[in-house]
């Protein structure tokens, strides 16, 4: 039999690996036509963007369970780190129970490693994440502090600094009379900042590790400065391991997936994570082989700069006239249709999706493909007795 038609996107040439299974054709009957596939041999900038309950977490979900499918002499090369805001992702080590026949597809439980800070570990399969407190910048603890740098308590704080430390003792170097000391002691009460950390165990080869941070879902301050500490470090890792590559890899590849984008890279917001995420990441993270994709529900508030920098956006049904104009402002030459028209002809079918592929220079409306694993992200139901 003729081997079935594909569609590549990412990288020009159809190589027979290194690729995602992302979903198929969508034509406006409705049918199904060739499948799509996604490059993942170099590094990329993936949005994900779409109204909730559309499919971009969910969309998300299926790259990941595709990296952790890979055959291990090519997934060997890369780790998966994924932030999950809202405790999403952490049920992928279940198989799903949707009816995948139509696909060819089977439900399957995807090897992960959880991770959450101590504080809020709920269960014995979750390991505890602990961030470095060499890794933080003096900004990063006016951020999560909640001080201005240029203020009282930020020269307060400068001066009590040092290279490495635990957050007990920089409370301590601060007069116990000061604000900043018990503002310091309430962080050394979670149980998040150390010392000794490392996040050297997060660098797997072909690992796939999930970091709840669902916790803290009304503190974005802490979100930020766990996500910028990660990041930065991440990024210092692969440059550092880059430098000295020949022939081998000592540091995985890395593949950053940050669902809710838009709590760490609100244009209007100034987070340390959405400028390490930007400076580092968008704007120099090819080089060093850092890949990073982002799902968020409002892509108007990442700003120009973010989505000028990505080279595949996967956009499911959005009507808020914001993001939409925003979506068209940055719409590439190569594409000919109005991005409105293209977002009226998915219609409200969940998982339907435009992709947009700088490396190809095309875009194509697709259906995404089923999850093989249990998605988080569903309504919860309403019982009545």
């Amino acid at each position: 039999m003729p081997e079935e038609k594909r569609y590549l996107v990412g990288r020009r040439d159809d190589g027979g690996e290194g690729l995602l299974f992302l979903g198929r054709y969508l034509a406006l009957d409705g049918s199904l036509g060739a499948g799509v596939y996604l490059d993942v041999l170099k590094p990329h900038a993936i949005l994900i963007c779409g109204k909730r309950g559309y499919g971009k977490s969910y969309t998300m979900g299926v790259l990941i369970e595709e990296l952790a499918r890979l055959p291990f002499k090519v997934r060997k090369n890369f780790c998966a780190i994924v932030v999950d805001t809202m405790g999403t992702f952490t049920r992928m080590d279940k198989p799903s129970m949707e009816c995948l026949k139509e696909w060819g597809l089977e439900p399957e439980a995807i090897p992960i490693r959880k991770f959450a800070p101590r504080s809020h570990i709920h269960s014995g399969d979750v390991m505890p994440l602990e961030i470095p407190t060499g890794s933080l910048s003096f900004y990063d603890y006016c951020e999560l502090l909640g001080i201005e740098p240029l203020g009282e308590g930020g020269a307060e704080l400068l001066n009590a600094m040092g290279e490495s430390f635990e957050v007990e003792e920089l409370a301590g170097a601060v007069e116990a009379s000061s604000p900043i000391h018990g503002m310091l002691r309430m962080v050394a009460s979670w149980g998040l900042f150390s010392g000794k950390a490392s996040f050297d165990g997060l660098l797997e080869p072909g690992s796939i590790n999930i970091i709840d941070l669902s916790g803290y879902g009304h503190e974005p301050e802490v979100k930020s400065c766990i996500v910028a500490s990660l990041a930065r470090a991440l990024y210092d890792a692969r440059v550092e391991a880059r430098r000295r590559e020949e022939g081998g890899r000592e540091v995985p590849l890395v593949w950053l997936f940050i669902d809710e984008a838009h709590m760490f890279m609100d244009s209007g917001a100034d987070l340390r994570a959405g400028r390490v995420l930007t400076n580092e990441w968008l704007r120099q993270g090819r080089q060093p082989g850092l890949s990073l994709v982002l799902a968020t529900q409002r892509p108007s508030a990442l700003g120009k700069d973010v989505l000028s920098q990505a080279d595949l956006i996967v956009c499911h049904r959005l009507t808020l006239r914001d993001d939409v104009e925003a979506l068209e402002s940055a719409r590439p030459a190569y594409v000919k249709e109005p991005v409105p028209d293209a977002i009226s002809r998915l219609g409200k079918e969940r998982g339907a999706a435009i992709v947009i592929d700088d490396a190809t220079e095309s875009y194509h409306v697709i259906k995404v493909r089923p999850r093989m694993s249990e998605h988080g992200g569903g309504e919860p139901p309403v019982y009545i007795d």
